[in-house]
């Protein structure tokens, strides 16, 4: 992880624009557990690209991991509007609203996710 962070701050030298290299290094950075810089490089990378679905979902699980459950929803909220057939957004959320005890929610976001994956 350490030689990835690297490569992804190289990356970033070569081209400061470039969401995805903040993107991965924040899931570099969160397999690290250090959760606040994984967040900060998930901003970077929506700020860079707004339709960052990806990025939107893994702040998501960021989040989550800080049983940060409100803000956690509204990650994956987003990255469902900007792609509705994302079925571990729906998951996520689904597991987000059952922590918060919220199983009617949790129910209908695991069934949708559970119909994307079927093909229904």
């Amino acid at each position: 992880l350490d030689q990835a962070i690297a490569d992804y701050n190289r990356a970033i030298e070569l081209d400061p624009d470039y969401a995805m290299a903040y993107s991965n290094r924040g899931a570099a950075y969160a397999e690290q557990g250090n959760l606040d810089q994984a967040i900060a490089d998930y901003n970077r990378a929506i700020e860079l690209d707004p339709d960052y679905v990806r990025a939107y979902s893994n702040r998501g699980v960021a989040y989550a991991e800080q049983s940060n459950w409100n803000q956690a929803i509204a990650e994956y909220t987003k990255a469902i509007e900007l792609a509705p057939d994302y079925v571990r957004a729906y998951s996520n959320r689904g597991i987000a609203h059952r922590e918060q005890g919220n199983s009617d929610l949790a129910d209908a976001d695991f069934g949708r996710a559970e119909e994307l994956r079927s093909g229904s």
